[in-house]
């Protein structure tokens, strides 16, 4: 009788015990649909930045600020995505290493770790993981796509390092927000903006690249060393601590070099897009290249400022080829040729750096400047271009456009005084 009442006390306590794991189960479960307000998205600035996009708009919305620009330059560089960013942040979408293509998540969690936030790199997550993040903790995720919520291939990559990594074309990354039933909620890190997908199709996307995720962690979980620095590095007789305020052509005719020296020397994204606390390296002239250390000015009136042996030009959103060549007065098959464009298409993507080829001298417009020109000014002829102007008088033709207040497409018309630096001043102050 003992035995039998023991037995029937068990098997009750049995009963509560999994009544009770079942409601707490219940309690614990994810809502069916969730979102999380707060997060602001800005479209990323380069190509091939969505990674850094989306890490510094998570960390915004845990309340750290960080530009796109700093955390790009701040992740390491391999040819390994587990290990460091690949490629070059403007090249085409769409290829995979050893070609541009980016970083995946360690890096980017190891980097915003070094920045105070407990982010943590995981894969093989489960859609039941992500819902409970969102839904029960509030907190948003940033996820590895492709594409714009494609389907995609995963391929294997042997990197330098000897491991072998699955990577896929038009690698891409956007940030959960929220989910229902049958939906999910995405900021994209393209546009800044907040779009609907099919769950079904999210979840085909995710799995290319093994369901991988940063998210919070519950404890600080190192996933790989990155170094911040503290306090910005001194500064040496070769190297300059951007300012607050600085930009790239002050510092350059600060030192008495052309921003386009200045851009070179440092492996620069993009001219101008500088940010406080970097280091820019100052090149010595013995280091330079030798046409520009021994180049003398083309006229008295820039007898203070060096020469560029060469230009570029930076893409703008919709434009072409022949367009730009056109803009700039140069026969769009040599700067063609000069950047390996190939036919039919010769195409061309915004901020995309075009190397330019120098313009051929014209004697008779060389003549018609002399009579109409004055020391200090340029009197625009019929068929000059910025470009050309600039070349002509040693300048590179962003500065020239810059002193004129002339803006993109940088028109200009016969007839127009255009203003010439005379001195570094001008350059430092073109207003």
């Amino acid at each position: 009788m003992k035995n039998r009442l023991l037995l029937l006390a068990l098997l009750l306590a049995a009963l509560l015990l999994a009544g009770w794991l079942q409601f707490a189960a219940a309690q614990n479960a994810p809502p069916d649909a969730a979102y999380i307000n707060g997060v602001v998205g800005q479209p990323q600035r380069y190509n091939l930045s969505c990674e850094s996009r989306s890490a510094v708009d998570w960390a915004a919305f845990f309340g750290v600020k960080i530009s796109e620009t700093e955390f790009l330059a701040a992740l390491p560089r391999a040819d390994n995505p587990e290990v460091g960013y690949v490629g070059e942040a403007n090249d085409l979408w769409g290829n995979v290493p050893p070609y541009s293509y980016g970083v995946h998540a360690p890096p980017v969690a190891a980097l915003l770790q070094a920045y105070g936030l407990n982010a943590v790199a995981q894969r093989d997550l489960s859609w039941e993981d992500l819902r409970h993040e969102v839904g029960n903790n509030g907190r948003p995720v940033i996820v590895w796509l492709v594409g714009n919520v494609w389907p995609g291939v995963a391929q294997s990559y042997t990197a330098a390092d000897g491991r072998t990594v699955i990577v896929a074309a038009y690698e891409h990354t956007m940030i959960l927000l929220g989910y229902d039933p049958t939906t999910v909620y995405l900021l994209n890190a393209s546009t800044g903006l907040v779009e609907w997908h099919a769950l079904t199709a999210f979840l085909t996307s995710w799995a290319v690249l093994g369901n991988m995720a940063v998210l919070w962690g519950e404890d600080t979980v190192i996933v790989e060393t990155a170094v911040l620095p503290t306090a910005f590095p001194a500064e040496t007789p070769h190297s300059y601590v951007v300012q607050p305020g600085d930009t790239l052509l002050a510092i350059a005719a600060r030192f008495q070099l052309t921003r386009y020296e200045l851009t070179l020397y440092n492996h620069l994204l993009l001219p101008e897009l500088i940010y406080e606390g970097q280091v820019l390296h100052l090149p010595p002239k013995e280091q330079m290249q030798p046409e520009i250390a021994a180049a003398e000015p083309a006229t008295a009136v820039a007898d203070s400022l060096p020469i560029v042996p060469a230009a570029t030009y930076t893409v703008q959103p919709g434009e072409h080829l022949i367009q730009i060549a056109r803009t700039l007065g140069l026969d769009w098959q040599e700067i063609a040729r000069l950047n390996a464009l190939r036919p039919p298409a010769y195409i061309v993507y915004p901020q995309q750096v075009l190397q330019l080829p120098a313009p051929t001298a014209d004697s008779s417009q060389e003549t018609a400047v002399a009579l109409s020109s004055t020391p200090g000014n340029y009197i625009v002829q019929r068929g000059d271009s910025l470009f050309r102007i600039a070349m002509r008088y040693g300048l590179d033709w962003p500065t020239l456009a810059q002193l004129n207040g002339i803006s993109y497409p940088y028109r200009i018309y016969a007839g127009q005084t255009l203003r010439l630096p005379t001195s570094k001043n001008d350059l430092t102050n073109p207003s």
